[in-house]
């Protein structure tokens, strides 16, 4: 199975469900249930996108913060283990708006990608959805791991 010249342009779902960067936490949680989707665009007021957010977003931010293991040494605290993963907790937990939450700078697609890229891209990277933006970085549409394999399935 091969979609060979198909492009973002002709699979993504051009009507996005996005949540804006100013959106309170619980108002991305019952967002992101209603649409069924496993991840949501995180968009500024010109609809660029800046973050993506998703169910693992919210359960992390709801998640108790484990403090890293640390070694005193010489009036030293070297830590074992984790304080980027610390830093991460941290900031999840803390997180009021989308923006806070989200993972900032995700990975997008453009109009032109190919299908076999965009799958490529996905898997290697364990995404279920790359937001398809404009040169100015402006939100067109989403491709999902759905749409890579209804364009797959086409083509067969």
């Amino acid at each position: 199975m091969t979609a060979t010249g198909r492009t973002a342009a002709d699979i993504m779902t051009r009507e996005v469900v996005s949540v804006a960067q100013d959106d309170d936490v619980q108002t991305v949680a019952k967002r992101l249930l209603e649409s069924g989707h496993h991840n949501l665009p995180v968009v500024d007021k010109d609809g660029k996108v800046v973050g993506m957010i998703g169910e693992r977003d919210l359960i992390d931010a709801n998640r108790q913060i484990h403090l890293p293991t640390v070694l005193s040494l010489l009036d030293s605290v070297i830590p074992i283990s984790g304080w980027r993963e610390y830093e991460e907790e941290l900031r999840k937990a803390t997180a009021v708006t989308a923006l806070q939450l989200a993972t900032p700078k995700p990975d997008v697609a453009r109009l032109e990608d190919g299908v076999e890229d965009l799958a490529d891209r996905i898997l290697k990277r364990n995404l279920h959805t790359l937001p398809v933006v404009d040169v100015d970085g402006r939100l067109l549409g989403v491709v999902s791991r759905s749409d890579i394999l209804r364009a797959l399935i086409q083509e067969s």
